[in-house]
């Protein structure tokens, strides 16, 4: 694999989060959830955050229908809803799903298809609770909000995009150290393989002694290129079409980098959730469930826009 090092002017967009997950872009804000801080939040070009939606139940992976409508995740009920922007915060969120009776886990990261097909992941675990971590799916929400298991034994399914020619799902699975890929069929999921696999990426004595390998959120440009939030590395990369590194960007001085998300009025600029654990903790769930956590957004202008819409 090639890999050509670019330098990249890094801008603080915003702070004063805990948990910075599921990234989105639309129509000149990023929306973003507080896992830890239980809230939703959009925010605009200067940096200013407004909360949209509180849930107490954690929210995470969202994504936005063909008509707009914004869906947002409730991890720990295991259900989606619908926001209501004209309504006010504490009774804006309308059940759109629930997703408890396929799910073992939690609700991780989900995509939305040009049919308003939702594919969202269950992690498997209830990690939160202690549980150790077990494969867990891909679940499918179908435009009449009937639900199925579209893919079985997915090792902690997280960020998950669909490629520009909306033939492929691409999903990341975090500890096993690799990004895979499926066909769509019909919105049904077949012929899995192995896109990526960290570990080559990632393969010294350290970096294997660290998992440096495990992926968080992903983020999908134009050209198929496939951004990726390298949780422990202090780096996002991007790979193109082939599965070969094109792009590194660094963000020091922060442990986990959480997501990513292309956006911006031309779809070039590449915002970028990081964390940083204070304290003692070393295990991210620790930190998680203590609330010993904190979250910025940085950007960075990059060649290619945003291959999703």
């Amino acid at each position: 694999m090639s890999s050509q090092q670019k330098e990249y002017a890094l801008q603080e967009l915003t702070g004063g989060l805990f948990y910075g997950e599921g990234t989105r872009w639309r129509a000149g804000k990023l929306y973003i959830s507080d896992m830890i801080g239980q809230k939703v939040y959009s925010i605009d070009a200067a940096g200013n955050k407004t909360v949209i939606a509180e849930q107490p139940h954690k929210p995470n992976g969202m994504g936005f229908l063909p008509n707009g409508d914004l869906i947002l995740s409730s991890m720990h009920e295991n259900k989606l809803y619908r926001y209501l922007p004209d309504a006010p915060v504490g009774n804006n969120l309308e059940l759109y799903a629930d997703l408890s009776s396929l799910f073992t886990g939690y609700i991780g990261d989900m995509v939305v298809d040009d049919n308003g097909r939702i594919y969202v992941d269950d992690v498997g675990a209830r990690v939160f609770e202690g549980e150790a971590l077990k494969p867990g799916r891909i679940v499918i929400v179908e435009p009449d909000r009937s639900i199925s298991v579209g893919l079985e034994d997915c090792h902690f399914p997280n960020g998950i995009v669909i490629t520009p020619d909306k033939k492929r799902l691409v999903f990341a699975e975090t500890f096993l150290e690799q990004l895979s890929t499926v066909d769509i069929v019909d919105g049904q999921l077949v012929n899995r393989r192995v896109l990526l696999d960290m570990t080559k990426i990632f393969a010294s004595e350290q970096d294997r002694a660290h998992k440096n390998g495990c992926l968080d959120g992903i983020a999908i440009d134009a050209e198929g290129g496939i951004w990726l939030s390298v949780l422990y590395a202090g780096q996002f990369v991007r790979i193109d079409s082939e599965g070969n590194v094109t792009d590194r960007i660094h963000v020091p001085g922060y442990d986990k980098m959480v997501a990513c998300t292309l956006g911006g009025e031309d779809g070039k600029t590449l915002f970028m959730s990081v964390s940083r654990i204070k304290g003692d903790h070393t295990h991210i769930f620790d930190a998680l469930v203590s609330r010993n956590i904190e979250t910025t957004i940085f950007t960075a202008r990059v060649a290619v826009g945003s291959g999703q819409p």
